[in-house]
């Protein structure tokens, strides 16, 4: 699922910082029923078999899936010869490749092609399902309906589109916080008349970071704001950072109208995929999660035991199921 993951928190200032760490290959959230759906419905609604593959591909970043899901999906492509290319999309995210191959098999007639099912499934790496973490969001409160009020008249007063842009750069710069929400994002964008314009405000804007994150379903609603495929392929970048349900990026890549707008965003959201539990809490997160859920007055260390944990005196126990509620 790509070669790195970027991990998103906001500082204690206010503003959004990021790290990339290594990223698993062979992990991914678990397609439940409504996102397999939803998947199938923009594959299906797909013109041409490069972008159903590019929204496969999006969508194996950051999902797994079994057998019997993938060729739900892979029914939506018209020929044999698709299919199969579109089932090499599936080569790390897959949860029985060992075991259910057969639901792959049957989408196909003939005995060439349920074989060269066979010969990609024996060398697809198995997927695990794993737990995402919840994308954290510290709140700095909301900027005022009387202050965006008076932002936009500011904007709008000024006569030059240089004079508009220099009011919103200095809006960024004498009043930083609380960051913008979305909409709020969005109602300054669509104060200016040209896209160049738009595009200078929103670099003000994510440059230093005094946007809330968004999801992809908001960032869409931003993109809206540029008519131009092009414009908004330039913006996506700035973006990113922002965007807080990374396994729902397809709803983006999809909003593009072109074949090759649509594969260029995949291409530039490729590495941006969901934090996931690991899969044993480190143990010090276990011990801190054992003493805010635990009682052991005389403090004494936690120690695993059959279905749970026991003090190490003996007299208090914490169920496995008690501490993974509030792991």
């Amino acid at each position: 699922h790509g070669s790195q993951r970027e991990r998103h928190r906001w500082r204690g200032d206010g503003h959004h910082t990021s790290s990339t760490m290594a990223a698993e290959s062979n992990i991914g959230v678990a397609c439940d029923d409504d996102a397999l759906e939803s998947i199938r419905e923009r594959v299906a609604a797909a013109s041409f078999s490069s972008d159903k593959a590019a929204f496969i591909r999006t969508v194996c970043q950051n999902y797994c899936f079994t057998c019997a899901q993938a060729a739900t999906l892979l029914t939506e492509f018209s020929f044999d010869s698709d299919k199969l290319e579109g089932l090499d999309e599936f080569a790390t995210s897959l949860t029985d490749p060992d075991s259910g191959g057969d639901a792959i098999a049957d989408i196909f007639d003939g005995d060439d092609e349920k074989a060269e099912v066979a010969s990609k499934l024996a060398s697809f790496t198995k997927a695990e399902a794993r737990d995402m973490k919840p994308f954290p969001i510290e709140d700095d409160g909301h900027r005022s309906e009387e202050d965006m009020d008076r932002f936009i008249a500011a904007i709008e007063d000024a006569s030059m589109s240089d004079d508009k842009v220099a009011v919103a750069e200095a809006e960024c710069a004498e009043h930083p916080s609380p960051p913008f929400d979305a909409a709020q994002l969005i109602r300054v964008l669509q104060a200016f008349s040209f896209s160049d314009d738009a595009a200078r405000v929103l670099e003000a804007f994510t440059g230093p970071q005094i946007v809330y994150p968004m999801t992809c379903e908001q960032v869409v609603e931003v993109l809206g704001v540029f008519s131009m495929s092009d414009d908004k392929m330039k913006v996506l970048p700035k973006l990113k950072p922002f965007i807080s349900d990374a396994q729902n990026k397809l709803t983006i890549v999809a909003s593009f109208t072109f074949s090759s707008d649509k594969e260029a965003a995949e291409e530039v959201l490729r590495d941006l995929v969901v934090d996931f539990r690991p899969k044993t809490p480190p143990e010090a997160a276990i011990q801190a999660a054992l003493r805010r859920v635990g009682s052991c007055p005389s403090g004494y260390a936690w120690r695993k035991v059959g279905g749970g944990w026991r003090c190490a005196a003996g007299g208090h126990y914490v169920s496995d199921a008690t501490l993974a509620a509030s792991m």
